[in-house]
């Protein structure tokens, strides 16, 4: 019995101290990989720096990074969710005066003006006060809206409002405009909605009043530069309520014996046009034309119904460096007259080449 008790004790023992040696290994074997971060770790990290270099995909996240600044506006679609009371959850169209009526609510709520937070805390109170829900989780966000626009119109490809849900820089709107049209000249004029005022007026600008009926700050801008090279002096911030019209090119006309006759757009009027380089845009003059007649058309302010003086033009003197060329104003008009000796004696050429050919090909048949 006593040999068998001294087996047992040095059993434990040697179950003790190999217990303690494998404890010891673990704890050495964990130290250093609890003083690192876990791999699960790393990886999550490096997707969301990869998340921070991305450019946004949706609209929505877009809209998401202005709903500390955006105010809801009359007739704006909204969607409001309500933890666990699915028969207020889903979308809603705020009403023209600005109300929005949700169910199991006594009345509508007035909610233009607020912010998205605002109106959340506001629907959360309503259902307190209704003695409904105590501890009500809201949370609304903007689904659509018509008034938090820019109107974009004049000479761009695709007139009409984008919605704006916070300042946005000029030439993306451009751009979702299309671009310039073709016959887009350099300057857009920019009309400022109250938004726009008031920010212009906190970043140094002139004082606008907060009063809604206060007129328009209104500004032209050259935007030619800006569409050309992103030019950053011209790409202000817009802001809902902002109007840009983009002006058309002036026109020139050039009309009469020309090989290409219309009207030609004065892109650049700091560029000046002068009467040689309007015919050379037009083709320059057919064979028959009257070359010491040319003139240009002008409006004369004074003279009732619109009626035009005429300035003669002396093209080869003006070719030869006796005279200066012509400078044109918009809305001039360059008429070449035709010469009818000189076109009857083409007609009378043509008809006797035509005639020989005729009398020429017969020969050679009979022959």
């Amino acid at each position: 019995m006593v040999g068998e008790a001294i087996k047992l004790r040095k059993t434990r023992k040697a179950a003790k101290a190999s217990w303690f040696g494998l404890t010891v290994c673990l704890l050495t074997s964990w130290i250093p990989a609890l003083a690192q971060d876990p791999p699960v770790a790393a990886g999550v990290e490096s997707v969301s720096a990869s998340k921070k270099t991305a450019a946004p995909a949706m609209p929505a996240e877009a809209l998401g990074r202005h709903a500390v600044d955006y105010t809801v506006s009359p007739e704006d679609l909204l969607d409001v969710y309500l933890l666990d009371v699915p028969e207020v959850t889903r979308t809603y169209r705020v009403s023209s005066n600005g109300f929005l009526t949700l169910p199991l609510l006594p009345e509508p709520i007035a909610v233009a003006g607020l912010s998205l937070n605002q109106l959340s805390s506001l629907i959360a109170k309503k259902f307190r006060d209704a003695g409904m829900l105590n501890n009500a989780q809201v949370t609304v966000s903007l689904k659509e809206t018509r008034l938090h626009t820019v109107i974009v119109s004049g000479s761009v490809k695709r007139p009409q409002g984008y919605p704006v849900y916070g300042p946005t820089c000029l030439l993306d709107i451009l751009i979702q405009a299309g671009g310039l049209a073709d016959d887009a000249g350099n300057e857009a004029i920019i009309t400022r909605g109250l938004a726009g005022a008031r920010a212009q007026a906190g970043e140094g600008g002139q004082a606008v009043e907060a009063d809604p009926s206060t007129k328009e700050a209104t500004f032209t801008l050259n935007i030619r530069k800006l569409v050309d090279t992103g030019e950053d002096k011209t790409n202000i911030l817009l802001y809902p309520g902002d109007r840009v019209t983009v002006q058309r090119a002036e026109l020139i006309y050039v009309l009469g014996a020309i090989l290409r006759p219309g009207g030609y757009t004065l892109k650049d009027p700091g560029a000046q046009m002068t009467v040689l380089k309007a015919l050379a845009m037009a083709g320059d003059t057919t064979s028959v034309a009257k070359r010491n007649r040319v003139v240009v058309l002008r409006k004369d302010p004074a003279a009732p119904e619109g009626r035009r003086q005429e300035i003669p033009v002396n093209i080869k003197a003006m070719l030869h460096g006796q005279l200066a060329d012509v400078k044109l104003q918009a809305d001039d008009i360059v008429y070449v007259p035709e010469s009818s000796s000189l076109k009857a004696m083409r007609q009378a050429l043509g008809l006797g080449i035509g005639v020989g050919s005729s009398i020429a090909t017969g020969m050679i048949i009979y022959h």
